[in-house]
């Protein structure tokens, strides 16, 4: 159980750490990371919003590493239940998707991010779902 939540928290920290670099005006993968609608990106995410976004992952790391015990933040146990349950049923409502752009029912499946949707994000999402599930049980 240990070895899955460090490479979930990694796994987190890494993609905040992405976010951040997004919303500093880097350029990486940004061709792949958010949903076209013909040709042209759905939405364009503004640095606040990614910033926030940041935010929320490293605060879901630092959740599961609580729930997991593996460190202790002064925040009352309640709190880190109740993060961890909203955290599992974030990442499940992820995978699930909005029926249209993303998620494993989503109509649009003939776009660059359709397709990194089902490699990657899909499957990622649904690990990080089960990590919170697997540090809440045990």
């Amino acid at each position: 159980m240990l070895i899955i939540t460090y490479i979930s928290v990694c796994i987190l920290f890494l993609v905040s750490f992405l976010h951040v670099y997004w919303a500093f005006g880097g350029k990486w993968a940004t061709n792949s990371v958010i949903p076209t609608k013909s040709g042209e990106k759905a939405f364009t995410p503004g640095v606040g919003m990614t910033l926030f976004i940041a935010l929320l992952l490293s605060m879901a790391a630092m959740i599961l590493l609580q729930q997991a015990n593996v460190v202790y933040f002064a925040v009352p146990n309640v709190f880190v239940q109740w993060g961890s349950w909203i955290c599992m049923i974030v990442f499940f409502i992820r995978v699930i998707g909005e029926f249209h752009y993303f998620g494993i029912f989503k109509r649009k499946k003939d776009t660059h991010f359709a397709r990194m949707d089902t490699v990657l994000y899909i499957p990622l999402c649904a690990f990080l779902s089960l990590s919170f599930l697997l540090a809440i049980i045990t």
